[in-house]
């Protein structure tokens, strides 16, 4: 790769700051240039010297205090031109044993992408070697970007996927849903009435609100664009111990782009299909003189275009990400930053359910909205303010403080057809009353499986919303490394805290009906025909408001982990922390609705206060510095208002509780170009929330869920150009006790593929092209945890004596289930495949083709509709350095 490629390290921004010192090598080029390459190995050796044989004992850790021990041990000097800014950012696995001084050095440089040089018998050259291609990261991503992980990634003891910059550019990524799908184990799923945004399960448990921007809870609502994204983790498994409430299959970090060392301005304009048009910019600029060094970064994006296969759908985004760092050569460096992003879109729900599959006919461009009146808006400002200080190559303080603010306003279109069933009942079992209309839910669903679509009405269920939630976070930190009776440790302690508040609006465009003694709800917005819906036709609709809610949450979280490294090839580490929830809930009744219209009543304020700790405990085996084997058992819990919502009912309940045990091993090959991990796991949850079906009120701690399996993942970066990223997950789910809905017991969760597998591979090509070929499987999916399989035929109405019915204890009539069906999505294999040239030293050529084979599939299932998966597309796209 070239220097257009970077991948970075720890942080890969200060990566990019090397290449600056590359330029700045100076006086020590000539040694450098001196440095051959070692056919056997491929790391750079230097010319023949009488070094010293010492034994090592240097920590795995920050290279700038490896180098300090390296010196301290040996007597040498090592010289280097990086900033101290540029060398904090890189890892080394250390060195322990009996070595010549240039082995333990080649050791200690082993997968930064750096090389040395002996300059004289006392020194030695630390830099980059003089070629045309330079690749500071030879190898994958060595570490995360977060401080609470003090080890890196080979040695942390837990299922870690990074999707770094080379992989977000070859693929074409523009949101962080695409950059997911790069993770095995992770689904994607339609937003929630109140809930638009990114939505997504990880092993098999919502990760809604598991979503963390710099190690930041980020809380909005909002589809999350890429342009800001220097990597993306995700750590899979309970994380309680770090990141607090939530968590149960893990969370997912945006790391950003920040400023370094080297000027550079990027810009990359894309063209495509569905009248697609994106520019985005990416400018550095040193300020050497200012504060002990400093750099001014800036990233922009504007993006509009269409979806392939919905003609309706549109995305307009636009943001801009300005941030500076101040303290680049001293001890000291304080970055702030500034994030604005807005978004304009036309949204699209998709298609309707009908019982247990998508609606029949040939549907799959149909759009059941008003484009003229449904919209998303966002407008997202979040400030950033990262002071790190290292009071020594050992003790280093990082403290984080935000002030985040995210409106919104939407109105959606969701097409639906009958109503859900509340149970899932077996064939031969009874029910109380059918399906009914979703457009006047007092009568029962005129249509089937077997219905001619033509002759099929679609409910045009309006979900309305304005809100603002906001977040004032403070995270302060303490990492040191330090012995205790000649055993090392490595801590990360800290304190975090700070409020999230939500303040929903809600509007509803149905009225109470009476169809003879059954009463229901009419939407008073007009439905479509199925087949063929009048998407010119001008909305109508009376709408009031039902609910204006408001939320605060206030947050203290304490926390330490420790990993204690007991001798050469044993490392055991844990970790507690306590946490206190307290969240004030209450709901204003509106104005008096129209007639006919209902409203929410009132509830005065509401508090749920949660103080609980969370644990972790791993221990890691060593074969060698490329390998380990680890077990790993961590606890989460999910409070009732982790979301910021609250009910009478759920105020009173304690926090569900999670308990997830691994065991997995991770290998890095070729030099630290190729990680391999895998690992196997079990997580469950011991005390799901229940809501029963025939009382809303009635919530309870009832249920038991949970998933294991094992999964799998390789990343590299090889020779000739060859990039890889595989992964595959195999997770088994199931309810495994349910006190409402007893059937569902032993069925798959909801939104959970049995299998995940994702592909993308890169190579060089004749003439200096570059083509990649990728792909992603996804096993189907059920649209509930709790109804995983709807009736679909039914017997005549039976009349039973007053407390003798099968279908109820009140009820009188009832109907016999004559079958039954899964309501699922069927599983999917999508293609895609990217060619890219440089044209010259500072242009560079790419197009990315998306759904090659133009598949039609569910992308975002949800209980009540569904998303498909966009066509096949086309964008073709310029790259610039400067």
């Amino acid at each position: 790769m070239t220097e257009k490629k970077i991948l970075g390290g720890r942080m890969g921004w200060l990566a990019m700051g090397t290449l600056a010192a590359y330029a700045a090598v100076g006086a020590n080029e000539q040694a450098l240039a001196a440095v051959t390459k070692d056919g056997a190995t491929g790391a750079a050796v230097p010319p023949a010297a009488n070094l010293p044989v010492k034994r090592f004992n240097i920590a795995a850790g920050p290279l700038d205090a490896g180098f300090a021990e390296f010196e301290a041990q040996t007597g040498l000097k090592i010289s280097t031109s990086l900033t101290a800014a540029a060398i904090a950012g890189f890892q080394t696995k250390g060195v322990t044993g009996l070595h010549p001084a240039e082995e333990a050095l080649r050791l200690m440089l082993d997968g930064t992408g750096l090389q040395y040089a002996q300059k004289d018998s006392t020194t030695l050259v630390v830099g980059l070697r003089n070629s045309e291609e330079i690749n500071v990261s030879t190898g994958v991503v060595a570490a995360l970007g977060m401080t609470k992980f003090t080890e890196p990634l080979i040695d942390t003891p837990q299922s870690v996927s990074v999707v770094p910059q080379f992989v977000l550019h070859d693929e074409g990524v523009t949101t962080l849903r695409d950059a997911l799908r790069n993770v095995p184990g992770i689904s994607m799923a339609a937003g929630e009435a109140g809930a638009q945004g990114d939505n997504l399960t990880i092993r098999g448990f919502t990760a809604r609100n598991d979503i963390f921007l710099d190690g930041i809870r980020d809380f909005g609502s909002y589809y999350r664009d890429s342009f800001n994204f220097e990597q993306v983790e995700v750590l899979q498994g309970p994380a309680g111990v770090q990141f607090g409430r939530g968590s149960t299959g893990g969370i997912i970090n945006q790391e950003s782009k920040t400023p370094g060392a080297q000027e550079f301005v990027n810009v990359q304009a894309q063209f495509g299909t569905d009248l697609t048009r994106r520019v985005t910019a990416d400018i550095n600029e040193p300020l050497p003189d200012l504060a002990a060094g400093a750099a001014l970064r800036v990233n922009a994006m504007a993006n509009e275009g269409g979806v392939a296969g919905r003609p309706f759908a549109q995305n307009r985004r636009y943001g801009l990400a300005p941030s500076l760092t101040l303290g680049l050569d001293s001890p000291t460096r304080f970055t702030i930053s500034y994030f604005h992003f807005t978004e304009s879109d036309t949204p699209d729900y998709g298609l309707p359910w009908l019982f247990n599959g998508v609606a029949p006919g040939s549907i799959r461009h149909n759009y059941y909205g008003f484009a003229d009146q449904n919209y998303l808006k966002t407008s997202d400002d979040i400030l950033t303010g990262k002071l790190d200080h290292n009071f020594s190559p050992d003790v280093s303080l990082h403290s984080i403080a935000r002030w985040a603010n995210y409106p919104r306003q939407a109105m959606i279109t969701e097409p639906q057809i009958c109503s859900n069933a509340s149970a899932s009942v077996p064939v031969g079992g009874y029910v109380s009353a059918l399906p009914t209309s979703a457009i006047n839910s007092s009568q029962v669903c005129a249509f089937t499986p077997a219905s001619n679509p033509a002759t099929i009405l679609v409910n045009r269920n309006q979900i309305q919303i304005k809100s603002v939630e906001g977040d004032l976070w403070d995270q302060t930190e303490l990492t040191a490394r330090f012995k205790v009776a000649q055993i090392r440790n490595n801590l990360a302690a800290g304190v975090e805290g700070g409020q999230e508040v939500s303040n929903p609006i809600r509007t509803n465009y149905s009225f109470s009906t009476k169809t003879g003694s059954v009463s229901g709800s009419l939407n008073s917005v007009p439905a479509a025909n199925l087949l063929h819906p009048d998407t010119a036709q001008p909305f109508a609709g009376t709408g009031y408001l039902t609910t204006v809610v408001h939320t605060k949450s206030k947050s203290v979280g304490l926390y330490f982990v420790d990993t204690v490294h007991l001798g050469r090839f044993i490392e055991a580490s844990g970790g507690v922390r306590w946490d206190r929830f307290d969240t004030v809930f209450n709901s204003n009744q509106p104005v008096a609705p129209p007639a006919g219209g209902t409203v929410s009543a009132p509830i005065p304020q509401t508090q749920q206060v949660v103080s609980k700790p969370t644990y972790r405990a791993a221990l890691v085996f060593k074969p060698n510095s490329h390998g380990s084997v680890y077990f790993d058992y961590g606890t989460s819990f999910n409070p009732s208002a982790e979301s910021l919502s609250l009910s009478v009912a759920t105020s009173l309940l304690p926090p569900e509780e999670n308990q997830n045990y691994e065991v997995g091993a991770k290998y890095s090959l070729l030099h630290e170009r190729l990680q391999l991990d895998v690992a196997f796991f079990r997580t469950e949850k011991t005390n799901a929330r229940e809501t029963d079906p025939t009382n809303s009120n009635n919530i309870l701690l009832a249920g038991n869920q949970k998933v294991q399996g094992v999964q799998f993942s390789a990343v590299g970066r090889l020779p000739e150009g060859m990039d890889v990223v595989i992964g595959y997950a195999y997770l088994d789910s199931s309810v495994v006790s349910s006190r409402f809905f007893p059937a569902s017991v032993g069925y798959q969760l909801a939104n959970v593929p049995q299998q995940t597998f994702n592909f993308f591979l890169t190579h060089k090509l004749f003439a200096r092209f570059n083509g990649g070929l990728g792909g992603n499987y996804v096993g189907s999916r059920t649209a509930s945890s709790t109804v995983p399989y709807v009736p679909l035929t039914f017997g005549p109405a039976q009349t039973f004596a007053s407390g003798s019915a099968p279908c109820g204890a009140t009820a009188t009539t009832c109907y016999q289930v004559l079958s039954t069906a899964m309501k699922q999505v069927p599983g999917y294999w999508v293609f895609n495949a990217m060619v890219r040239r440089p044209m010259t030293d500072r242009i560079e050529f790419q197009a990315n083709l998306y759904n090659v084979l133009n598949r039609f599939y569910i992308d975002q299932p949800h209980p009540s509709h569904l998303i498909p998966g966009a066509g096949l597309n086309a964008q073709i796209g310029v790259n610039f350095k400067f």
